[in-house]
This record gives C-alpha cells, sequence and structure tokens, in this order.
C-alpha cells in the first residue's frame, strides 16, 4: 500500500474555531509504505488565555506556551507535509476544522485531499470495543499512550491505531470487503481507493479464507463448539476442600469469606435446600458460587443456571472468572450464555437491510458494522455490540422475534444458543430471560433444577416489569414510521413496489390502507396530547421536571377521560380495520409465494412483523385503559418539557410472593439467592416475604465484608445542613452546593453525590457552577451531562479535580476504587418519592392486610438502597475514604438507628461541617 497518509492531532483553547479558539498544540506523524517515516509536532501561542478546564485535562498552561510560535510560523512547513496525502485524524471534522480555519487566517490554501476518521473506522473494523475514545482504544489494542490529551502523543497514538486498523481490513474476506466498497460514498472517511487497493491484494493471494462460511454473500465466521480446556486441578469439590488453604492455584486468589460460602453454596445443592446468602463487598462472590456450582454439576451430570441482573457481571464471569476455573479443575468443562431472542441477529432480516437502498449515515454505518461484525462473532448477540444510537433504533429491526422462521439451523444465532446450552454444565442468563422460561409454553432453557441467583435484590424489580406493560407514544410513532403512508419511505410504499413488478391486481386496498394509516397517525398523536393534557391538570408540583399519575380506569370520572375512552375505542376500531384490509394483502402475496421467492421479493412477508407488533401495542393500550385489577397498579408518565404527545403508560402487578412461590422454588430443587444487600436491620424476613418463601424456610447466611471499616472510612453527618421540609427546594439546593464546594476543597474533588431527586440534583449542579468561578472542579452530572452512568463515570476519571453527581443508577454498579474517589456524599436517606405509584399501591395493599406500610415496605427498600450507595466507596482493602450523609434523620428520626445498624461497625461524626473539615483533611492525609 503506497499512499501517504498524514496522521494529525490538536489541542485546543475549546471546541469551535468561530467562536475564536484556537490551537495550542500540534502532533502529526507520517505514515508511507505502512511505515511512520515522519514526526512533528510543537506548542502553538493561541494568542487568548487558556482556559482553566483545558489546562486540566491537557496539563498545557500558560507557561508551556510563553514563547512558541504563532500558528502562521508553522504554518508552511505543516501545509508542505500535507501535500498529496490522506488527512487522517481521531474526529477528523473536528481536527480538521481548527487546521482549516488556521491555514485560512494565515493565507495559505485550504486542505482539499482525502481524509480518514479513526473513529468511524474503529466503529467499523472493531465494533465490540467499548469504548471509541482514543486512550480507551489505545488500552484495549495495546499501545502505550504516554501523555492522552497532550497532541504529539495523541498523534503517535493514532497512527499506531491506524496501522492496526489496516491490518485489520486486510484480514477481512473479499466479499465483506467488497460489500464495504459499495456502501463507503456514504462514509464521512474516503475509504473507496484503500478498499479497492485491499480487495486487489486479496484477489491476488488467492486466500482460501477457510474460517469463515457464507450465507446469501454475506461472510460468517464458524461456529466451533469448545469444552473449556484445563490446566490441572481438582477432580471433585471434596479434593478441592482438601487443598485450598494449601495449594497456590494460579489466577485464584484465596479471600476471607469466600471459602466460607462456597461451603454453603455446595450444601445447598447437596442438600436440595434454598438459600440466601448476603456476602458482603470485597467477598470475591463469583468465584465462590461458580467453583461449587461447576463441580457439583460434573459430580452429579447435572446443569447449574446461574441468572445475573447485568450484562457488566455476565460479561465478567465468562472473560474474568471462567478462565480462572480452568486452573482449579482437572476436567473439561462446557458453559454457555443464553438469553433472549431479541438479544439476536436475524441474518434473514440482515440480508434483506444489507440490499435496501438506504443513504441514512446511521444506516450506512450500522452496514458496515454487522458486516465486519459477523466475521467474528460465534453468538451474533447484540450485547457484544457498541452501536451508535441511531444503530440501536435499527437492531429493532433486525432483532430475531416469536415470528421469525430460522434460517438454517447451524448458523441460527438463537438455536445456536440452545445447542450450546443443552450439554453445558454452567447456563449463564439473565433474570429477564429466566422469568420467560418460567412463564412459557415451551421451555427455553435446557431442564435444570438447581439455580444461583445473583444480583438477587433485583429479582422483584425485573419480574414486575417482565409481567407489566408499557406504551409510549415513541414506540407508536416509530411503528407507524417503518409503516408509512404510500408517499413516505416505508414498507408499505415497499410493499405495493413489489405488487407492481408481479402485476398482482389488489385493487384499491393500497389507497384504503393509506387512508386508513393516515387517520392513525393523526388520531394517534391527538390522542396522546389529550392524554398529556389530562395528566398535566393533575400535577401537584409546579417545579417538577417529570409527572408521574397514577389512575384507576374504572375510577376516573370527568369529560376529559370520557373523550380519551371514546377516542381510543376509534382507534381500536381503526386499527381492527386496517389489519383485516393488511391480512387480504398478505393473503394476496402468499398466493405468488412461489414468484416472489423466485424473484428474491421474499423479504416483503418480514415487514408484516411490524403489523403484528402494532396490533400488539394497541392490544396493550387497550388493557392498560379499559380494564381495571386491584392487584396492578398503572400509571402515566409526562416529561414537563417534553414534546406535546410525549408521554408513557405503564402498568405493574404489586404482588408477585404467589408466583415466585408457585413456579420457582416449588419446582427447583434448589434455589441460592445471593447479594451484597439482602437484610434489613440484620434480618431476611423483607426479602423472604417479597418472593414468596415464607413456606420454604430457606437457609439465611450473612458473610461480612473482609474490609476493616473502622479502618478505612469514617462517616461524617453535618449538624448546620437545613431540614428540607423546613425551607424550599431551592434553599436547600443552595444549602448542599455550598456545602458540597467546601468539602470538595479539602479533598480536591474525586467526589461521588448521590441524590434520591433529580430536581434537587440539577438545582444544585446551577448552583455549584456559579460558585465554581475559577472552574477549578470539572462538574459530571447525570442528566445534564449526556451519556449512560458508565460513560459519566469514564469522564469522571480523566480528571484529577472532578465530581459525579448522579441518581437512580449510580447508587450501585459504580466502581471507582484506590485513590479514584476518596469521598462519598448520600445527600437524602433513599426512601422512594411520595408520588412512586408503585411504591403508592404496595402501601395500600398492605395497608389493606394489616400491615404497617412504612416498616414492611418504605423503610426496608430504602435501607437496601442506603447500603448499595454506602459500598460504592470502599471497593478494595486498600481504599480509604469519608461518606458524609447531608440527611440528619439518621440521627434524629427514630428509624434512624435501622440504617445505622445496616452497615458495618465504623466511626460516625455528627458536628458542623467547620469541624468536620479538618477531621476529613487529617483522616485523608
Amino acid at each position: 500500500m503506497n499512499q501517504r497518509f498524514v496522521v494529525i492531532d490538536l489541542e485546543t483553547t475549546g471546541n469551535s474555531p468561530r467562536s475564536g479558539d484556537r490551537i495550542i498544540q500540534i502532533g502529526i506523524v507520517v505514515i508511507e509504505n505502512e511505515q511512520i517515516v515522519e514526526r512533528f509536532s510543537s506548542f502553538i501561542h493561541p494568542e487568548r488565555v487558556i482556559p482553566p478546564f483545558i489546562q486540566q485535562l491537557t496539563g498545557i498552561n500558560e507557561e508551556l506556551i510563553e514563547g512558541a510560535p504563532r500558528f502562521q510560523e508553522l504554518a508552511p512547513t505543516v501545509a508542505k507535509l500535507l501535500e498529496k496525502s490522506y488527512f487522517v485524524a481521531h474526529n477528523v471534522s473536528f481536527d480538521l476544522s481548527f487546521l482549516q480555519a488556521e491555514l485560512q487566517m494565515a493565507g495559505f490554501p485550504l486542505f482539499s485531499g482525502p481524509k480518514i476518521d479513526t473513529v468511524e473506522l474503529s466503529r467499523i473494523l472493531i465494533p465490540t470495543v467499548e469504548s471509541y475514545k482514543l486512550s480507551e482504544l489505545a488500552q484495549a489494542l495495546n499501545l502505550p499512550h504516554e501523555n492522552p490529551h497532550q497532541a504529539d502523543s495523541d498523534a503517535e497514538v493514532t497512527a499506531k491505531l491506524f496501522l492496526a486498523l489496516l491490518k485489520r481490513l486486510k484480514s477481512l474476506p473479499v466479499v465483506t470487503l467488497q460489500q464495504l466498497q459499495r456502501l463507503s460514498p456514504h462514509l464521512k472517511s474516503d475509504l473507496h481507493h484503500l478498499l479497492d487497493e485491499v480487495i486487489g491484494e486479496k484477489l491476488l493471494s488467492l486466500n482460501e479464507e477457510r474460517q469463515f462460511r457464507f450465507y446469501q454473500g454475506i461472510a460468517l465466521k464458524k461456529d466451533y463448539i469448545k469444552e473449556t480446556s484445563s490446566h490441572g486441578g481438582a477432580s471433585s469439590f471434596q479434593q478441592f476442600s482438601e487443598r485450598f488453604q494449601s495449594l497456590p492455584i494460579s489466577g485464584y486468589e484465596h479471600r476471607l469469606g469466600q471459602w466460607e460460602m462456597m461451603k454453603d453454596v455446595n450444601e445447598a445443592f447437596e442438600t436440595s435446600q434454598h438459600a440466601l446468602i448476603e456476602a458482603g463487598t470485597g467477598i470475591g462472590k463469583s468465584l465462590a458460587y461458580l467453583i461449587p456450582s461447576l463441580f457439583f454439576s460434573y459430580e452429579n451430570k447435572k446443569p447449574v443456571v446461574i441468572s445475573t441482573h447485568t450484562l457488566q457481571l455476565q460479561e465478567q464471569l465468562i472473560e474474568r472468572d471462567i478462565p480462572v476455573l480452568q486452573n482449579i479443575v482437572s476436567f473439561p468443562f462446557k458453559v454457555a450464555v443464553l438469553k433472549g431472542k431479541r438479544n439476536y441477529l436475524s441474518l434473514r432480516k440482515f440480508v434483506r437491510f444489507l440490499h435496501e437502498q438506504d443513504k441514512n449515515y446511521d444506516t450506512v454505518l450500522t452496514k458496515c458494522q454487522l458486516l465486519v461484525w459477523l466475521t467474528e462473532t460465534e453468538t451474533g448477540d447484540v450485547d457484544e455490540l457498541n452501536l451508535s444510537s441511531g444503530g440501536k433504533l435499527i437492531w429493532s429491526t433486525l432483532q430475531i422475534d416469536n415470528d421469525d422462521e430460522p434460517v438454517e439451523k447451524d448458523i441460527d444465532f438463537f438455536q445456536r444458543a440452545k445447542k450450546r446450552a443443552l450439554d453445558a454444565h454452567l447456563i449463564i442468563t439473565n433474570h429477564s430471560f429466566l422469568l420467560q422460561d418460567l412463564t412459557g409454553d415451551t421451555p427455553l432453557l435446557p431442564a435444570y433444577e438447581y439455580l444461583l441467583v445473583d444480583e438477587a435484590h433485583h429479582l422483584e424489580d425485573v419480574a414486575a416489569n417482565y409481567f407489566g406493560q408499557q406504551v409510549s407514544y415513541v414506540t407508536i410513532r416509530q411503528l407507524l414510521k417503518r409503516i408509512g403512508r404510500l408517499e413516505e419511505d416505508g414498507w408499505l410504499a415497499k410493499i405495493k413496489t413489489v405488487c407492481t413488478k408481479l402485476e398482482i391486481g389488489v385493487g384499491n386496498i393500497f389507497y384504503e390502507l393509506d387512508q386508513l394509516m393516515a387517520d392513525l397517525q393523526f388520531e394517534f398523536d391527538e390522542w396522546f396530547r389529550m392524554i398529556r393534557r389530562y395528566v398535566m391538570q393533575r400535577k401537584n408540583k409546579t417545579d417538577a421536571v417529570r409527572i408521574r399519575y397514577r389512575f384507576q380506569p374504572l375510577t376516573e370520572k370527568g369529560s376529559q377521560w370520557k373523550a380519551i375512552n371514546e377516542l381510543l375505542w376509534r382507534l381500536i376500531d381503526h386499527t381492527n380495520e386496517w389489519l383485516k384490509k393488511l391480512n387480504d394483502l398478505e393473503m394476496l402475496l402468499r398466493q405468488k409465494e412461489q414468484e416472489i421467492e423466485r424473484l428474491s421479493y421474499e423479504f416483503v412477508f418480514d415487514y408484516f412483523t411490524d403489523a403484528t407488533a402494532f396490533s400488539e401495542t394497541v392490544e396493550a393500550l387497550q388493557h392498560l385503559l379499559l380494564s381495571d385489577d386491584e392487584l396492578v397498579v398503572r400509571w402515566m408518565e409526562v416529561e414537563v418539557k417534553g414534546a406535546a404527545n410525549a408521554i408513557t403508560i405503564y402498568s405493574q402487578p404489586i404482588q408477585l410472593e404467589e408466583f415466585f412461590a408457585d413456579r420457582l422454588f416449588a419446582k427447583k430443587k434448589s434455589v441460592v439467592l445471593t447479594s451484597a444487600t439482602l437484610t434489613t436491620n440484620g434480618t431476611y424476613s423483607y426479602i423472604i416475604s417479597r418472593l414468596g418463601l415464607n413456606d420454604f424456610y430457606p437457609k439465611c447466611i450473612t458473610i461480612p465484608s473482609p474490609f476493616n471499616y473502622k479502618e478505612q472510612v469514617k462517616l461524617m453527618i453535618p449538624s448546620d445542613l437545613p431540614s428540607i421540609s423546613d425551607v424550599s427546594l431551592e434553599e436547600y439546593a443552595h444549602s448542599v452546593a455550598i456545602q458540597l464546594m467546601e468539602i470538595a476543597e479539602h479533598t480536591n474533588g474525586k467526589m461521588l453525590v448521590l441524590f434520591t431527586s433529580y430536581e434537587l440534583l440539577k438545582l444544585t449542579v446551577a448552583m455549584m457552577k456559579e460558585m465554581d468561578i475559577d472552574e477549578r472542579f470539572v462538574l459530571i452530572a447525570q442528566g445534564v451531562n449526556s451519556g449512560s452512568a458508565a460513560k459519566l463515570t469514564k469522564s469522571f476519571r480523566q480528571f484529577d479535580q472532578a465530581i459525579l453527581l448522579g441518581t437512580s443508577n449510580f447508587w450501585e454498579g459504580v466502581d471507582l476504587p484506590g485513590e479514584e474517589l476518596s469521598c462519598l456524599v448520600i445527600v437524602r436517606l433513599p426512601f422512594a418519592p411520595p408520588d412512586d405509584p408503585v411504591i403508592e399501591a404496595k402501601c395500600e395493599q398492605i395497608r389493606v392486610q394489616g400491615g404497617n406500610p412504612f416498616y414492611d415496605l418504605s423503610l426496608p427498600e430504602a435501607i437496601i438502597r442506603f447500603k448499595q450507595g454506602f459500598g460504592r466507596l470502599i471497593r478494595s482493602s486498600h481504599d480509604k475514604g469519608v461518606v458524609f450523609v447531608f440527611d440528619r434523620r439518621l440521627t434524629t428520626a427514630s428509624y434512624g438507628k435501622y440504617f445505622l445498624s445496616s452497615l458495618p461497625p465504623l466511626q460516625v461524626y455528627e458536628e458542623p461541617l467547620h469541624s468536620l473539615l479538618p477531621k476529613l483533611e487529617q483522616w485523608l492525609s
């Protein structure tokens, strides 16, 4: 490959050259014949002040640029290096826009050659990597990256990344390269000639490409069902227990409490008992249940199912823990992962999608990613992929669904997964799929009697969501858009095109379908507007960001509700009429099925699955709005500043004890439930009651954390914060902001702040920004900064002085060991908000049964959440830090003692903040 590539990275004073931002450093690496042949770098005086945020991010301050050349002095060198070259950068539009602006100001011609974006190329060629940030890619590919956010280091790493990507490109089969070349004109990068050259080289090499198989012009990785090999070790749990204390095992760390948990899991399985095991942070519970589960399965020739809540934990089990088992056991074993059908790619749908003419960027990028991924994946599981937000929407049209007919059995990804599970020792699944298996007419999992449920505190919530219903305007709008009108680019127009080509006489059916679709689109818009107005008129908080209105269909009153019901019945009638006509059309097409298949138009039948989905959605609306059940809670949610018809309607059952008792615990010989948070006030009564375990008398075991909390953490409660009930929300947020900034001064940031209310979080962040006029601290806040909890946590790690503020999912799953986190702040005790419809309905039910809703539900739920939040601080035996609780109810309320007794023994200080800060500083030093 003889092209010349010039890789450029820039550090700048901001994000926009149009706003006057300038370059402060440039790094250039030149590649010829796939070798680095030249390097150039320099600081550049920007002729303006460098903002504190940029100084912290890059480490480039005013002293470093003092005496540095202006860009116009370097322009001749830069322009010369770029001649007859590809411009390569990581996020090419950013670097090129700055360079063009600087070249123009210096009086030089703009760069007009081809460009390549290594972000885009990485998305295509490494579709499974977790992040496309340069530092994350460097780590994933083992590329040294000494000074992130310095242009010379970033340019060097980008050049090495580009060379690695070229190598990956050359490893792809010819059919995949040809498909990529066909799609390349619609990408940001100029890849056409590059792909042309690679394809030419591949064709000359006559490589047989034996590691692939081919399906309708798509290359797939061959499926190899492998046994996990072992490297020596024990052949039974008894043998393992005899050598456990004395023999070192490669890749395995002996931990206090872990051996106790292994024995308890083994005993539960051997004696066919149900068990609850609360394993404190640091126990290493994954291996503590995997090891006895594997030995039990092997010795008894019975599979053990492991169910988790999060994808993260499933991946951890496969990638980190299963390899350790190879060093522990002496026998080969099999592990399978099995999920719901919709996690897997339908090859038949993908073939249709690939050949659809659509120049939309997200569509083209997703096609490219999937083409490359299919040469690598053995599972076809979407959780392997890092799709763009647009790609995630597209996936819903490509996943296997219940109406999907399998392609050839050995290449259908869901059938492959089931085949692997049939003879596996350990089957790893998730709570949602476990529930599908328990409730379905046909079992999805192989027959099993032994189950280990990790993250068991989530099991009831997952079941409530599974049995509940949810319909949003967005869901219906997307379905209607995919179906489309005749003048639009939906599938109704595409079916009409096929009928025209095949000369199928359909009379006025398309005109009638089109008119009905017009009515449905208009009337659904209006119906959701009516629902929103109905909810907004019932809001009881003027400053609310989101309103949740609990409704009971048979007791709602008034002309508005009557109008909502009347229009819903009209929508149901229109939908039924539309479905009948669509069914008539499908029958006409089925009569021409052989001709349709001969001309490769069989994809038209895929479109009818959307009609089924639409029908099911309307049926769900009918059930939500027109039926009633005292054991089901229904509510509507509105984003106050959202669109005029943006609303979601939900339902959930509020009692699941009988389901768990009858369908799970009565049917299995042994179910072991484990989590770091199962007890409240030292007892298991709450979780036993909620999961219907009362009649099964489960074995209850608590294994405390091995960490020395007295030596590792202090709990501090500022006594000078006002009670939120005594002041307005704005005044309370102001007090919280002041105290957070004072604490941050003593911890240099590195704080995680947990809120129970998004409104309070947003107000607090706004006030903290006003106080931090020097921008000393980088504030990263959920809902204020875009991105998932994982993305915001990664961003937090990048800065030395940062504060991470979050609600909901930040209370668990966030892992910031060592110096990454020295201070945790819990702003309010995590009681569910009073307008939470599910809690409200459950409380009513407890009251009817003669119970106490606060002590039977609200308090236990809050304690479990509190323990999860507290667990974010100490993640290893070397961690040290402080937990601040801004809620004085912890010591003043009669129930506060229950929160404190749920924590491990530790020192508690309650004083004004000015008295606590010296103790904080002394402790952390």
